[in-house]
């Protein structure tokens, strides 16, 4: 595939708090199909997410990626600011190196959307960057082609809105109704895709840089996880990145898809807003994806 050819990136991530996010960093950086352009972090320590996406993109080799520190609050609530546990993959007196850079986020979206007319934004965290840029930078957002979206769900046997859409509903509203093509890959299929360990000592066994951190990262979040059901991995945002480059592993409806002010979702029946994702290949994907990271 010729560099004209692959699919331009935008990732907006929450990175640190579940490890699926580094993941699906990874796999956009080493899919040949996915030429990432830009990195903005959302929700809580931006700064210090954005910290660990540049000490990641450094340690692949791709320094000259630009990252920006997103919003730190929901539209409507503030969010704590805490130190998320996979931090600690940087060397402590590194961290204000890698802390050192943009804090506009939305604003930096704006400017990669206008620098990459037709590139695909890939949020994989709570949607308020995004909504945030419909509302801003209106004639930006135009120029973005695609949405593929790691959010919601509508499995009656979960009692809970998925975390996205919960950490801000309203910005889930906002970016589902802005009209541009969106495929939505929520919990009905990604919470078939859980790792094994023998997938994760794939991984270890890499032995790079960048499968070295991940491979730190994860041992982080597995020591912070209070249950040992939690602590194999579930590829929630690596599918919605594999997705981007490989749609075939998913089978997706039209549908039009609604949220209420808590972030749950309900299938109306009027004009489709999502193409939904309803099944998944999960050995494939599980499989394609050890195999890009390890």
């Amino acid at each position: 595939m010729s560099e004209t050819e692959r699919i331009q990136v935008i990732l907006d991530t929450d990175l640190g708090d579940d490890i699926d996010d580094a993941y699906a960093l990874g796999v956009c950086l080493r899919h040949p199909a996915l030429e990432l352009v830009g990195v903005a972090t959302v929700r809580g320590d931006t700064e210090l997410r954005a910290a660990q996406a540049r000490y990641l993109l450094a340690l692949e080799g791709h320094p000259e990626i630009p990252v920006a520190a997103g919003s730190r609050d929901a539209l409507d609530d503030l969010v704590p600011i805490e130190r998320n546990c996979q931090a600690a993959v940087i060397p402590a007196h590194e961290e204000e190196r890698w802390r050192a850079g943009r804090q506009d986020g939305v604003r930096a979206l704006a400017e990669w959307a206008e620098a990459h007319p037709g590139a695909a934004l890939l949020p994989i965290g709570p949607l308020t960057n995004i909504a945030r840029l419909i509302r801003e930078f209106p004639e930006a957002f135009q120029q973005i082609g695609r949405l593929v979206i790691m959010g919601g769900h509508l499995r009656p046997d979960l009692d809970q809105p998925e975390w996205n859409f919960r950490c801000d509903p309203r910005a889930a509203q906002t970016v589902l109704a802005c009209g541009k093509p969106i495929l939505l890959v929520g919990l009905d299929v990604t919470l078939q895709c859980r790792m094994t360990r023998e997938d994760l000592d794939a991984i270890r066994a890499a032995r790079t840089p960048l499968t070295a951190a991940l491979a730190a990262m994860t041992r982080l979040w597995q020591d912070a996880c209070d249950r040992e059901s939690l602590r194999l991995p579930v590829l929630h945002d690596p599918l919605a990145a594999l997705a981007l480059a490989e749609p075939e592993v998913l089978k997706t409806v039209p549908r039009e898809l609604r949220v209420d002010k808590h972030g749950n979702c309900a299938a109306g029946s009027g004009t489709p807003n999502v193409d939904f994702a309803i099944e998944v290949d999960a050995a494939r994907t599980r499989e394609r994806i050890v195999a890009l990271l390890g």
